[in-house]
């Protein structure tokens, strides 16, 4: 699985505020009850009040993590992204550790109210985002802010096929393949063989993330080869076809390549498709040792042409969305 997780670059970022059940977006494992006003979010996994332009953004990370965020809590970190801390605190959370991190975000000329909320079990670490205009509309208080993250709550994560059921988009045909992994609820591993974990290509891999972003027709090329100048573990890769096509009646653009295990002598075929949308794509990766290749690839084209956007198939985020703690942003 180390092999294939390093494959993707990835995201982050009503009723009554504390008188409901919390809400887990997306099916995820952490959840909370929002403010009043804010809503569960079509295009991140977490809430938004695009009226007043406010926002809480939940991020799952495992349990390790959690010492590794904190720790990059400094002055000299958090100014690197514009923010300046006004306080550190910690929140009443029965046994979940955590540390509340609360100050404000400059981003040229505009300044947001910032919360970070940091809180680890054993089993995994949360990272709860509250951002909101420093001026504008009436703001939710301080007190309201943190009454809404004291009802943070975690959960048995959901099953991975109860988590592919919530990814933003669907495969319609997994030509024999099996769900290994969904990550971050915007992709899904796959592979086909008996080991769930996965290093170098010893069984074909198969990704299928989504993102968000239309190029224009000029730019679809380049925007293909720069994300699979991405793919790790491979050394000496060779395009070999880098053209493109329609899939599933939509423009998109193959490139197929060779090259070598970084690890081990294997010859490998990678093949990369992505399907452009009308404000996001749909990016599909398969890693076959080449002696599997002639028998691999019509799978893996039968996933290419089954990958179909859903309706939470992300749209072109603000920049507002984009700016969080820590990284923000899809890579």
């Amino acid at each position: 699985m180390r092999f294939a997780l390093a494959v993707l670059a990835s995201l982050m970022l009503g009723g009554s505020a504390f008188a409901a059940d919390p809400v887990f977006p997306r099916g995820a494992s952490v959840g909370l009850v929002p403010p009043p006003g804010m809503v569960e979010s079509s295009t991140f996994s977490g809430f938004e009040d695009p009226a007043r332009g406010a926002a809480i953004l939940l991020v799952e990370m495992p349990p390790q993590a959690y010492d590794q965020v904190t720790a990059g809590f400094t002055d000299a970190a958090l100014a690197t992204k514009g923010i300046l801390a006004e306080s550190r605190s910690s929140l009443p959370l029965g046994d979940v550790k955590n540390l509340l991190l609360v100050g404000r975000q400059h981003a040229g000329s505009a300044v947001a109210r910032k919360w970070i909320l940091v809180a680890g079990t054993s089993t995994a670490t949360a990272l709860v985002t509250v951002q909101e205009p420093a001026a504008g509309a009436p703001a939710l208080s301080d007190e309201e802010i943190r009454k809404t993250l004291m009802t943070l709550t975690f959960r048995q994560p959901p099953s991975p096929e109860e988590q592919l059921a919530n990814l933003p988009f669907k495969l319609d045909d997994r030509a024999g393949f099996r769900l290994v992994k969904v990550i971050g609820n915007t992709a899904a591993i796959m592979t086909e063989g008996p080991k769930d974990v996965i290093d170098g290509a010893e069984q074909p891999v198969f990704v299928v993330g989504v993102g968000p972003g239309a190029p224009r027709e000029d730019e679809r090329q380049q925007f293909a080869l720069r994300a699979f100048s991405s793919v790790p573990g491979i050394k000496d890769l060779r395009i070999e076809r880098a053209e493109p096509l329609r899939i599933g009646g939509q423009p998109g653009f193959e490139i197929m390549a060779s090259g070598k295990e970084a690890v081990g002598t294997a010859d490998v075929k990678v093949v990369q498709w992505i399907r452009f949308g009308t404000s996001a794509y749909i990016r599909m990766l398969g890693i076959v040792r080449q002696a599997d290749f002639t028998e691999v690839y019509p799978k893996l084209r039968a996933h290419s042409r089954t990958a179909q956007p859903g309706p939470r198939c992300p749209k072109a985020r603000s920049r507002q969305a984009l700016r969080t703690w820590p990284g923000g942003g899809w890579g």
